[in-house]
C-alpha cells in the first residue's frame, strides 16, 4: 500500500546520484532548517542588535516542540547537548544504594552504558546484563533480568529498541516490571524519537534523554531530557547558571545570592543553551515533523524498510526477517556473504548505509523512495 506521505526529497540538499540511507547515523537537516540556522548564526555578528529576549524565546519553542514529539508537557523538557549529558542527570538524581543494581541489556549504546558502569562503581553497586536471547525477545529477556536480579534493582537502563540488534521492545512492560522491583527506569530514545510516535504518558520514565541530529532530522548539538514530576522539585542539576533560575532575564539578576530553580525540567537546562544557531535549526526541523505528522512519517519509514527486507529475502541475504523488527531501521545479518571492499564501492556509487562486521544497517527516512533502496542492492557487492 502506497503511504500517506510521499517522498519529501525536494526539501533536502541530497543530489540525485546519492541514495542516502544511514538515518540512524546522522541524518540531514532539510534546507529550510540550514537556511534557519544560517540566518540565525550571523545575529552573534551583530550583538548589539539582540534583546533578553533572545535568551529565552526560542528556547521555549524549541522545548514545546519536542514535548510535543512525546506527548510531554513543555514543563517537563529540559534542553541539553547530548543524550550522554541527559544520562549524567538521571545519573546524578536517581538513588543507587550499595549493593542494588542496574539493569540492562548486552551491548547497550555507549550513551547509555558507561555513565552506569561509572555509578555503579562510585555507590558500590552491581551491573545486571540481560544477554542477547537466542529468539531475539529483547523485551523478555530484559524483564527476566529485572526480575532474576541477584540484587535489589535500583535502575533499569531501558529504550524502544536495541540499537545494535534492530528489535522492537515493548517498553510499557519493561516500565511495569521496573515499577514493579521499585527501580527508576531511564530511557534513551535516541534512535526512534522523531521516526515513531510515542506516548510517554503510557511508560512514564523518570527520565528520557534524546538528540536531534538522527530521526529529529536536527543539529548535532542538541538534545532534550525529559524528567518526570518526581524531580521537579528536588532534581539536581549538573551545572548552575542564570538561565535556569527564577529571575534569570531581569537585569538585576546578579544581585539574589542563591534564586530558586524555574519552573518544572529547566532546572536541569544546560548553560548556554539559548544557542544562536543550533536552536532555530532545531525549531524549523521539529516543525516540519510535526506538519508531516509522526504517524505518516512512521508509516512511509515502515513501508520503505518492508522493501528493504522483501529484497535482502529475494536475493537471499537473510534466512529469514527478526520476530520483531524495528518499524523504522533494518539491521540485516548478512553474515560472511559481504565482498571485504563492499563499503567502499557502495559509497562509490553514491549510496550510504553503516556496515558493522555481518550487519548492514539501513535507516531511511522520509527523502528516501523505492529508487533508492533498489539503488543499494544493484550495487551491494557480495563474495
Amino acid at each position: 500500500m502506497t503511504p500517506r506521505l510521499p517522498s519529501q526529497r525536494a526539501l533536502f540538499a541530497i543530489p540525485s546520484e546519492v541514495a542516502y540511507l544511514d538515518a540512524a547515523y546522522l541524518s540531514p537537516v532539510p534546507i529550510a532548517a540550514a537556511e534557519a540556522g544560517a540566518a540565525a548564526a550571523r545575529i552573534k555578528a551583530r550583538p548589539w542588535e539582540m534583546t533578553i529576549d533572545a535568551f529565552y524565546d526560542e528556547v521555549e519553542e524549541a522545548r514545546r516542540l519536542a514535548a510535543e514529539m512525546i506527548g510531554a508537557g513543555a514543563d517537563e523538557i529540559a534542553l541539553t547537548a547530548a543524550t550522554s549529558y541527559g544520562m549524567s542527570i538521571a545519573a546524578a538524581n536517581v538513588p543507587v544504594p550499595a549493593g542494588s543494581a542496574i539493569v540492562m541489556m548486552e551491548n547497550e549504546h555507549t550513551s547509555h552504558r558507561y555513565v552506569w558502569y561509572e555509578l555503579a562503581e562510585r555507590n558500590d553497586a552491581h551491573v545486571v546484563i540481560a544477554p542477547k536471547p537466542q529468539d531475539g525477545d529483547w523485551t523478555a529477556a530484559l524483564i527476566g533480568a529485572i526480575k532474576g536480579s541477584p540484587y535489589p534493582v535500583a535502575v533499569v537502563a531501558g529504550s524502544l529498541v536495541h540499537w545494535f540488534e534492530g528489535i522492537l521492545l515493548d517498553l510499557e512492560a519493561v516500565a511495569e516490571a521496573s515499577r514493579a522491583a521499585g527501580a527508576c527506569l531511564v530511557v534513551d530514545g535516541t534512535q526512534w524519537v522523531g521516526a515513531l510516535p510515542f506516548d510517554v504518558r503510557r511508560v512514564r520514565p523518570d527520565f528520557l534523554a534524546f538528540a536531534t541530529y538522527k530521526f529529529l532530522l536536527g543539529p548535532y548539538r542538541q538534545a532534550f531530557l525529559y524528567a518526570d514530576k518526581r524531580w521537579h522539585e528536588t532534581g539536581v542539576p549538573l551545572e548552575h547558571h542564570s538561565w535556569n533560575r527564577i529571575g534569570g532575564e531581569k537585569p538585576d539578576f546578579y544581585l539574589v545570592n542563591k534564586p530558586g530553580f524555574m519552573a518544572g525540567a529547566r532546572r536541569f537546562d544546560m548553560g548556554q543553551r539559548s544557542d544562536f544557531a543550533t536552536l532555530p535549526t532545531t525549531i524549523a526541523a521539529l516543525k516540519l515533523l510535526l506538519g508531516w505528522g509522526l504517524e505518516s512519517v512512521a508509516e512511509r519509514l515502515g513501508h520503505l524498510n518492508g522493501l528493504i527486507w522483501d529484497q535482502a529475502e529475494g536475493r537471499g541475504l537473510i534466512a529469514a526477517r527478526p520476530a520483531c523488527p524495528i518499524p523504522h531501521i533494518a539491521i540485516l545479518e548478512i553474515g560472511d556473504q559481504l565482498a571485504p571492499d563492499a563499503g567502499p564501492r557502495l559509497k562509490a556509487a553514491g549510496v550510504h548505509v553503516t556496515l558493522r562486521g555481518s550487519k548492514m544497517r539501513v535507516s531511511p527516512h522520509v527523502y528516501n523512495d523505492a529508487d533508492d533502496i533498489a539503488r543499494l542492492f544493484e550495487n551491494l557487492a557480495l563474495r
